[in-house]
């Protein structure tokens, strides 16, 4: 019942945090499908009279509704997709509002990056129909949709032509159904969006890009906004926008711990909650900032203003952003400022004995205990890059929503290192993370320190209530990284390299490349049907020896041999690198083995 419940609270995030005056009139169009009526509710739930006008009502035409410019508000979030004529729809609801009212609209965007990335359009089931604008559709499956997505010129067309002629755009990531992140189209946010979107879509397993590493590039192309994943859109008949440029909302957190931070046009943070539940929560944010300033942590200032609390913009370099600046320009000076960084965690709050913590239902042993390092009283696991500023030579804080008590000081500083490797493998190139670890003595507890950050997790988001959900929406990255693989081959290719594997193996010599165990796995699995004449493999040092009975060999004796007689069967586990290597010498008589492909295949699955 509780993930019901958690569940049905996701889309009204999209409505929640717009600050709407107790007592206005709202129309509020709504549907079966999709999810407007819970935006009704929401609408119900922020002090709003509301009336619903079904959709099919408001485009039918002005002879059907007999309330005419009565309402301040009117609100289409998740209907227009369905609707038969959109022209007509925006028409009626002109002919709602007062001369001085607004409507406030959000909708998916045909054009949105996670359908580049290979998700599917959630109403044609296939990929690339809603970037295609469903040009190469069969009748019948027109005629199956229940609906269809717009770009934002589409539906900047269909707002011009109904008169609203004052429109502010704001971009939605992940989706309107679950937002995370808003944007206004004439604003770009000053930190990385890496680390603060969690991609959700309609069919993941057949996404092959991992959509945050596009963010940057768009950003800097002037293409995040046209291609965000969906829109909210302010259309003020008359009056003014409303002064917000940014909103990071977390409404999966459930109605005590949702928030609503957003960033003003006036220079000031705004945080609210995004129900009354939530309001002791922002007061204990206010606490845990006094008590990490009472302890030499910097925090940006902020004051309780009604039901709100403020602070000031800071323009500062995100901390994240800084740091892997300067790990790519000076090592030295990295290290450096990490160490500041360290510093700052370990006096976060005072230092605990190993008798004053409390072990129990921990599964700690004795001798772990002792090496976890300085145990914290009060474990601020938040207090890491993501929600830090470099300011005037000094590391800032802020958003310490929540602390655990006990906490061992290097599972923080574990955090900040991880996020700062996060989408940018290559700096284990130039300082390995594993280099870090020995540094600070992460390496032998590391699995303990992970068991801290995810207790603090689960209790900050609560994840397990919606984890039937999150399983839906959000892709592996493994699947992303084999999506990626089959799309190097043809469909001939592909069909010979990874299904049909034993093709042409009849009759000729079979070497399998690579002696571990994926190759005994395929001679304890194939061995007696197909006979394997030996093994090929890149280390030298293995050359010459013996595997139960059958040689390990150089690949080189490959080129000695006609192509017509032999068959090699990879059987490497990351095996693109000898998949390159076999076609750069010409071989083309191969096949690659991957037992969980092959058994999946023999299941009846892909």
């Amino acid at each position: 019942m509780v993930s019901e419940q958690r569940l049905g609270e996701l889309p009204k995030a999209i409505i929640q945090w717009y600050e709407i005056e107790k007592g206005s009139k709202a129309a509020c169009v709504v549907c079966d499908l999709g999810a407007s009526r819970q935006i009704a509710a929401a609408l119900e739930e922020k002090g709003v009279s509301v009336k619903e006008f079904a959709l099919d009502r408001m485009v039918k035409g002005p002879q059907d509704i007999i309330e005419e410019r009565l309402y301040d508000i009117v609100v289409a979030v998740d209907v227009i997709e369905y609707a038969q004529d959109v022209a007509q729809l925006f028409n009626n609801i002109k002919n709602l509002l007062k001369p001085d009212g607004k409507l406030l609209l959000a909708a998916d965007n045909r054009l949105g990056i996670r359908y580049f990335c290979g998700d599917q359009d959630g109403f044609s089931g296939n990929v690339y129909d809603s970037v295609q604008n469903y040009k190469h559709l069969q009748p019948w499956e027109r005629k199956a949709m229940k609906g269809r997505a717009y770009s934002k010129a589409e539906l900047t067309g269909f707002l011009e032509a109904a008169g609203f002629f004052q429109r502010r755009f704001y971009s939605v990531f992940p989706r309107i159904e679950n937002p995370q992140l808003i944007l206004a189209e004439d604003y770009e946010p000053n930190e990385a969006l890496d680390i603060r979107v969690f991609p959700e879509y309609n069919h993941p397993d057949t996404v092959f890009l991992f959509e945050e590493e596009l963010y940057p590039s768009l950003m800097e192309n002037k293409l995040l906004h046209p291609m965000a994943n969906g829109f909210f859109i302010e259309c003020p008949l008359g009056g003014e926008f409303m002064p917000i440029n940014q909103v990071t909302l977390s409404g999966e957190r459930g109605r005590e711990n949702a928030m609503a931070t957003m960033i003003r046009g006036d220079g000031l943070v705004e945080k609210r909650a995004l129900y009354p539940e939530g309001k002791n929560k922002l007061w204990q944010l206010l606490d845990n900032s006094r008590y990490l300033s009472a302890h030499g942590v910097s925090m940006i200032p902020m004051e309780q203003k009604g039901d709100a609390l403020v602070m000031p913009y800071v323009s500062g370099i995100p901390a994240t952003d800084y740091l892997r600046s300067l790990l790519e320009q000076d090592k030295d000076m990295f290290l450096s400022k990490l160490d500041d960084f360290w510093a700052i965690v370990l006096h976060s709050s005072e230092e605990i004995s190993l008798e004053e913590a409390d072990w129990s239902g921990q599964g700690i042993s004795q001798s772990q205990r002792e090496g976890l390092g300085a145990m914290l009283k009060r474990g601020y696991l938040d207090l890491v890059s993501l929600n830090c500023f470099y300011l005037d030579g000094r590391f800032v804080f802020y958003d310490q929503e929540l602390y655990l008590e006990n906490v061992p000081a290097k599972a923080i500083l574990l955090r900040t290192i991880e996020f700062l490797y996060k989408f940018h493998d290559h700096f284990d190139e130039i300082l390995p993370r594993s280099a870090l670890f020995a540094r600070y003595g992460l390496w032998e507890f590391k699995a303990l320190y992970d068991h801290y950050t995810l207790d603090f997790l689960n209790r900050l988001r609560g994840d397990q209530d919606l984890l039937d959900y999150f399983q839906k929406g959000r892709r592996d990255g493994a699947t992303i990284v084999e999506n990626r693989k089959w799309m190097n081959y043809s469909k001939r290719e592909y069909h010979r390299i990874f299904e049909d594997i034993f093709q042409c193996t009849e009759g000729r010599k079979l070497y399998l490349f690579g002696s571990g165990k994926y190759a005994q796995r395929f001679r304890n699995t194939y061995g007696g049907r197909y006979p394997v004449t030996g093994y090929l493999d890149n280390d030298e040092n293995r050359w010459g020896a013996e595997i139960e009975g059958l040689p390990v060999l150089d690949p080189s004796i490959l080129k000695n041999l006609p192509q017509e007689e032999y068959k090699v069967i990879v059987c490497i586990r990351d095996y693109m690198p000898v998949v390159e290597q076999l076609r750069r010498e010409k071989i083309s008589n191969f096949s690659v083995y991957d037992p969980n492909r092959i058994e999946g295949m023999q299941k009846g699955e892909r």
